[in-house]
């Protein structure tokens, strides 16, 4: 395995884990939304910023534009009251969506030109990832457990599937 697909696979694997906890916090009456979003976009900027210096060899700037999303949606958390009404929370949240499905369609774009297969998979990806950010955006408007038990559930399956990209090289590789 080379050293960006195995970075690439440790940050699915934090945002996989991160997924998680989230899922957990209801459980400790843990579900101010405003804060655990500040957080969550805070350790996704600090993680993607890191894989993107780790692997800035290879001429990948998806790390960068995650980052840069995600500063966007620390931003937005802290000017938007996204407590008070499930509206704002999914606003933002869509806003987040779009610049990461930008980012991710420019990826697919620098697959595709070089007539690598892999931009196939990238679409699928993106597919589904925009599909479950709507149903995710679309299904706030519940109480606050709720709210964090359907962010957690997005965010766990955006790790899965950003967990397809260096398993598929893998594989892809040892043929």
């Amino acid at each position: 395995m080379k050293r960006k697909q195995r970075i690439d696979l440790y940050v699915a694997l934090i945002l996989i884990a991160i997924g998680v906890i989230i899922l957990i916090l209801p459980l400790f009456n843990l579900t101010d939304i405003k804060y655990m979003l500040i957080i969550i976009f805070a350790l996704y900027a600090i993680i993607n910023l890191i894989q993107y210096v780790s692997t800035k060899e290879s001429n990948d700037y998806e790390g960068l534009q995650t980052f840069l999303a995600s500063i966007v949606g620390v931003i937005a958390c802290t000017l938007i009251d996204v407590a008070s009404s499930p509206a704002n929370l999914a606003y933002v949240l869509m806003l987040w969506i779009i610049i990461m499905s930008l980012s991710k369609l420019k990826k697919i774009d620098y697959y595709h030109d070089r007539k690598d297969k892999m931009w196939m998979i990238h679409l699928v990806t993106l597919i589904l990832f925009i599909i479950s950010g709507l149903l995710t955006s679309f299904n706030l408007a519940y109480t606050k457990e709720t709210q964090t038990l359907i962010i957690g559930y997005f965010l766990f399956t955006h790790g899965i599937l950003e967990l397809f990209d260096p398993v598929v090289k893998t594989i892809i590789d040892k043929k």
